[in-house]
């Protein structure tokens, strides 16, 4: 009779079908790992930033361009589109600046651990 330390049973464990446990296939996918890391609130944010970077300055060019005629609306636009712009670039620098946290280490840390005793 061989005896196998808890971590081994845990990793051991079928499902009554005989089949490996559908949560550990899962988590092991790399593809499952990418689409987790595209969903995530960082990625919307940077996203959402670079479309009102682009936006904003599409709007400046069109205006200096000249193909918007009335002079106050023109001036208008790009008075709104600077400030989207700058908005956008703020946005994209806090996210990127975030995804690098200290203490996101330490909380995926626990999370690994909490998950393991369950």
């Amino acid at each position: 009779m061989c005896i196998m330390d808890k971590s081994q049973q845990n990793n051991d464990r079928k499902t009554p079908s005989g089949a490996r446990n559908i949560r550990d296939s899962v988590h092991g996918s790399g593809i499952i790992r990418l689409i987790n890391r595209l969903h995530s609130t960082s990625t919307i944010y940077i996203v959402s930033g670079l479309s009102q970077i682009v936006l904003g300055l599409a709007v400046i060019i069109v205006s200096f361009m000249g193909y918007l005629r009335p002079l106050w609306l023109s001036t208008v636009l790009t008075a709104v589109s600077s400030l989207s712009a700058i908005v956008g670039f703020f946005l994209v620098y806090h996210t990127v600046s975030k995804i690098h946290d200290p203490n996101e280490l330490l909380r995926s840390a626990m999370k690994r651990v909490m998950e393991s005793k369950n």
